[in-house]
């Protein structure tokens, strides 16, 4: 999970993967940003205004986004981890008004991402499908409780607001005589306008340890 550097992105991001141990610093840059975005920006993107805050609603819950205290926690007034935090300001850092699109695409398809499919299959659809995805039952319990919306394709399907303006769509396939359970992921044609190759990574992971039962 990176700062992006794409154009829509204000000054003082970072195109490079900070270290795991920067993460701290990685936020501050974060929030740092986050103090030179229009609040009319902020309220596009989908959050709401608050006396010193903004809440906007993530995966089935709402996020409160305190700049002052530089920390975001949840509903129940939880701090939310590090990699949720850094792709909440990412997305809240978007300065250009995107088209929403539907999820449509797979991360494969994406020509600045394919040198990371493998990553992506492991820490994604391997996971998922050992975990929440070994069954139906147990993908639309976990889907239902996310928010999730019943979507067309394979043997169960659901859409996920991740962010406002930004959905995925996970297809779940049963396993057959030959084959185990296997999934598909698809992704809004214009993410990478939202997040980077390792960011689009990310979110998708921590889609699936949500689906699993982990915290933010």
């Amino acid at each position: 999970m990176v700062l992006s550097n794409h154009s829509h992105h204000p000054a003082g991001w970072s195109g490079k993967p900070p270290p795991q141990e920067n993460l701290k610093r990685a936020i501050e840059l974060g929030f740092e940003a986050l103090g030179g975005q229009p609040d009319e920006q902020l309220l596009w993107l989908g959050t709401e205004r608050l006396e010193n805050s903004w809440r906007l609603p993530v995966l089935g819950d709402v996020f409160v986004v305190d700049p002052s205290a530089k920390c975001i926690t949840t509903s129940a007034g939880e701090e939310v981890g590090p990699h949720w935090t850094i792709l909440t300001l990412h997305y809240l850092a978007v300065s250009a008004r995107l088209d929403q699109q539907m999820p449509e695409v797979t991360f494969a398809d994406f020509s600045t991402a394919r040198s990371y499919a493998g990553v992506y299959h492991r820490r994604v659809i391997a996971r998922f499908c050992a975990t929440t995805g070994r069954d139906a039952e147990r993908f639309c319990a976990a889907a239902t409780a996310l928010g999730g919306r019943t979507a067309p394709g394979g043997d169960a399907a659901f859409d996920f607001d991740v962010f406002p303006r930004l959905s995925v769509r996970l297809i779940w396939h049963a396993a057959d005589e030959e084959f185990p359970p296997s999934a598909t992921l698809l992704l809004p044609g214009n993410i990478e306008s939202y997040f980077c190759p390792e960011d689009i990574v990310m979110l998708s992971e921590r889609l699936v340890s949500r689906l699993a039962g982990r915290p933010f």
